[in-house]
């Protein structure tokens, strides 16, 4: 979901041809969303899920989805 959106931030600087627009969520949105993923929300679902959740972590890329394993 996070790639996507920062896709659609990217996709829409460039639709209203907005350079300030690019470099805002270039420099500033996307660094601050993966500080925010990586401390508080990863975090929290470490604490809330557990176990299983470190599997999936293990197993699964942050923002550029690989391809499947199936077990």
């Amino acid at each position: 979901m996070v790639l996507a959106t920062l896709a659609c931030l990217l996709s829409f600087g460039v639709w209203i041809r907005s350079t300030l627009f690019l470099v805002w969520a270039l420099l500033l949105v996307t660094p601050a969303w993966l500080v925010f993923l990586k401390t508080y929300e990863e975090r929290e679902l470490e604490i809330r899920f557990g176990e299983p959740y470190l599997d999936d972590k293990a197993r699964t890329p942050m923002l550029v989805p690989g391809k499947p394993t199936w077990q």
